[in-house]
């Protein structure tokens, strides 16, 4: 399978810098846990590899789980002091109202949408795509 290019949440013009970090990330919820939500991010800089998970129990759902991870991916790589990045979600609505500039119809996810468009400006270059689940490594997050 051949995976589509990154599409550029900044500049669209912009010619992809020779330096790019790389975030997955992935989101997870379960009704018989309470709602239980977690989000499972990997970055991998220059420097490095790291991750991040985090535990939520306000969530309504997978949906905004997975919403909640990119967020926490891209506030995560502007903590790492990363300024160019290329983020892969598993979940294609998240990523198609991205890259579409789609608000989401449903108030509270479109909050996630807004902090996320905002903090896209926050780099010199950010890129997104769809990935298949299989290839989401933090997703493995979920199971160590």
């Amino acid at each position: 399978m051949r995976l589509q290019p990154f599409r550029a949440l900044t500049k669209p013009n912009l010619i992809r810098p020779p330096h790019v970090a790389l975030i997955q990330t992935d989101g997870s919820f379960s009704v018989k846990q309470h709602n239980l939500s977690r989000t499972a991010v990997i970055l991998t800089t220059e420097k490095g590899t790291y991750t991040l998970c985090k535990t939520y129990f306000d969530h309504t759902d997978s949906t905004e789980s997975e919403w909640c991870s990119v967020l926490d991916g891209v506030t995560y790589a502007v903590k790492k002091g990363q300024d160019c990045l290329e983020l892969e979600n598993d979940n294609q609505g998240v990523i198609r109202c991205l890259s579409l500039n789609v608000k989401p119809q449903r108030p509270h996810i479109a909050d996630y949408y807004h902090a996320i468009k905002e903090s896209a400006e926050l780099f010199e270059y950010l890129g997104i795509r769809w990935i298949p689940r299989r290839l989401n490594k933090a997703d493995d997050l979920f199971y160590v």
